[in-house]
């Protein structure tokens, strides 16, 4: 069946969130069939033929559009430190320019040069490629972002400025299809936790909770992880050491089975006293808690999932020895936001189980 033509620039979309709030997310928009005309399947994913990738910048910390509205590519500005014309800057050869070109070489001899767009401050506010060849959306994805990923560091690194990917955009330029992959803002909430300091300062509970304040704050997916690891990694040091002195002074250690629930009705149970007033849509509670993992317990599930995504995340930059692997790898970031909701879910069930009186006291326990 013929494929509808692009019918002009989309509009900016508002919509409820309905991921797993506070991280990466995908949004996908597709052409509008005939009536009765039967839908491909491969249509969310793309067709063969020519795509174009677009990546808004923006400062950390700001927000590049609304947070409850998202906007494609075209009806952004973006933002970022790196002046490129005026009025911020006048490039001595080209006082005229009103743009860059950055070229950007890939596997297998893959090549593209993108467009990088000022806002009207005169700081790189966009990167477009031309038109390339692709498979389907992941495949243009691949080919073309993750080659941009290094020139940015470079850019970073020589520069002493903050290069923030805020929204990417990959545009199939036959159906008109888009698929954007964006951040997606943490959930607000009311004010509502005891009047009175449930810890006194120097508690061990305050040291977890400023760990976890750090990875909330952090733009990076990455970091936010290693800190979240690191949380359930000292809640299992600090149970052995306290089984230990129960065992020295004569009483039984506390016997503890922490295992994430099998089946989808115990799901909004489970989340309950963990999280302060929510509704989980069904998109989110499958991000929390993937089929794989399902009725496992966490032990099993730090050893064989989370631990070994840790180890290869933190190898560039933890531990001794030259950097052998790059904190581009889209393929390890993908992996890292894969395993994020049901990461951040598990640190915040173990700090109720070891913390119950100074952690969410007044919401009951499942």
């Amino acid at each position: 069946m013929k494929q509808p033509e692009s019918q002009g620039t989309p509009q900016a979309q508002s919509a409820s969130i309905i991921s797993f709030r506070g991280e990466d997310a995908q949004i996908t928009m597709v052409p509008f069939f005939v009536e009765g005309a039967i839908p491909d399947p491969r249509e969310a994913a793309g067709y063969p033929g020519k795509y174009k990738l677009i990546v808004t910048l923006s400062r950390p910390r700001y927000v590049a559009a609304s947070e409850t509205v998202y906007k494609w590519a075209e009806d952004l500005k973006g933002d970022s430190h790196l002046a490129i014309t005026r009025p911020a800057y006048t490039p001595p050869s080209s006082p005229d320019a009103v743009k860059i070109k950055v070229r950007v070489w890939g596997d297998n001899g893959f090549y593209v040069e993108y467009d990088g767009t000022p806002n009207e401050k005169g700081y790189l506010g966009k990167l477009e490629s031309e038109p390339f060849d692709a498979n389907d959306f992941r495949d243009a994805e691949v080919k073309a972002y993750t080659p941009l990923l290094p020139i940015l560091s470079n850019w970073s690194v020589h520069l002493d400025i903050p290069i923030y990917v805020a929204q990417i955009e990959i545009a199939e330029l036959r159906t008109g299809a888009r698929s954007g992959r964006l951040f997606t803002p943490p959930a607000e909430s009311s004010f509502a936790v005891k009047g009175e300091l449930t810890f006194k300062p120097g508690s061990e509970f305050a040291h977890y909770a400023s760990l976890y304040r750090e990875a909330l704050n952090s733009n990076s997916a990455p970091y936010r992880y290693l800190c979240l690891f690191k949380i359930i990694e000292a809640i299992r040091v600090r149970r052995e050491r306290l089984a230990n002195e129960s065992v020295r002074s004569g009483q039984k250690p506390r016997s503890l089975v922490e295992r994430v629930p099998a089946s989808e009705t115990d799901f909004q149970n489970y989340l309950d006293p963990i999280y302060h007033i929510r509704e989980w849509h069904s998109m989110a509670l499958s991000q929390v808690f993937p089929p794989a993992i399902r009725g496992k317990k966490f032990n099993q599930i730090i050893d064989d999932e989370l631990r070994p995504l840790r180890d290869k995340v933190a190898h560039g930059i933890m531990d001794s020895g030259e950097l052998g692997i790059s904190a581009d790898d889209l393929v390890k970031v993908e992996r890292v936001n894969f395993w994020l909701p049901l990461t951040r879910t598990m640190v915040r069930r173990m700090l109720k189980n070891d913390f119950g009186n100074e952690f969410l006291s007044y919401l009951v326990q499942a």
